[in-house]
């Protein structure tokens, strides 16, 4: 009996891991392109492939992390741009969309950072801007988002950006 019980969470579990990306209802906006910025250039950095290798840049995870979450929602991601600016210009944003024959720009920007107490707790906070721009350069949509994340100690002293994907992953999940 409890070995039933165990293949069928297992089996539960797996199913709902492997399920197919969310469709988005008809009429809804699906491909779209993912413009990044970030008013930090760097993520407070503790290990030495950040420090040296140059992993501490928030602007790659900012831009994987929303890639992933908009497939996973079901959105056809076009093209990507890092923005080089704290935060992209419209004409940047616009000229992506055009070149990409998007239907919106996606542009999530990284705000602020504080690790200060990940060490000591497991915590950081992070503030997101993220918003929906249209091919004639409107904000359709815009969010910020103030996130508390909780991590535990080893992963907080072996992957400190794992806040900022968590962060990320709130964030991109609330665009509509």
């Amino acid at each position: 009996m409890r070995v039933s019980l165990h293949v069928t969470a297992a089996l539960t579990l797996l199913l709902a891991a492997c399920a197919a990306p969310q469709v988005r209802p008809p009429g809804a906006i699906r491909k779209v392109v993912v413009v990044v910025g970030s008013r930090m250039d760097s993520l407070p950095a503790s290990t030495y492939r950040e420090d040296m290798m140059g992993e501490g840049n928030p602007r790659t995870v900012l831009v994987s992390q929303t890639e992933a979450v908009l497939r996973e929602r079901g959105f056809e991601v076009m093209g990507t741009r890092i923005s080089p600016a704290p935060a992209p210009s419209t004409e940047e944003v616009v000229a992506l969309i055009s070149d990409n024959q998007a239907e919106a720009a996606v542009v999530v920007v990284l705000a602020w950072v504080d690790a200060s107490a990940i060490n000591a707790m497991g915590q950081a906070q992070v503030v997101l801007d993220t918003g929906v721009v249209s091919p004639s350069g409107e904000l359709s949509w815009r969010n910020e988002t103030h996130t508390v994340v909780n991590i535990g100690m080893f992963q907080a002293q072996t992957d400190w950006r794992s806040y900022l994907r968590k962060a990320v992953m709130e964030a991109v999940r609330a665009v509509p």
